[in-house]
């Protein structure tokens, strides 16, 4: 079986429960694998991930987690595996923080 990567997917996006991240974009980075029984198209999910960040504007990453988990097993029925990794580089020096989830059917 074959796992589909992304990595280091940036874009900037509204994210967090600070005032100014409600109000001002901030750089945020995901990766991302997937194993299913059928065809995953990277590029499409990838803009799935941007569009919906996006369009979302998550209070926690956690919640955007949750979100992509349903939602990918939802759109694929075959899916085995789902991980994503979102990190915000940029929140707290000298650190790259964020959040992971990581689930087998």
């Amino acid at each position: 079986m074959i796992n589909v990567l992304i990595e280091k997917l940036e874009f900037e996006c509204i994210i967090g429960l600070l005032d100014f991240e409600r109000t001002k974009e901030q750089k945020i980075q995901i990766s991302a694998k997937f194993r299913a029984d059928e065809f995953i198209d990277y590029a499409e999910v990838c803009s799935f991930i941007k569009d919906k960040f996006k369009q979302e504007k998550f209070m926690k990453i956690e919640d955007a987690l949750a979100f992509f988990e349903m939602e990918f097993k939802a759109r694929f029925s075959t899916l085995k595996f789902f991980y994503m990794k979102v990190l915000k580089p940029q929140i707290l020096a000298p650190a790259i923080v964020g959040a992971e989830i990581s689930k087998n059917y």
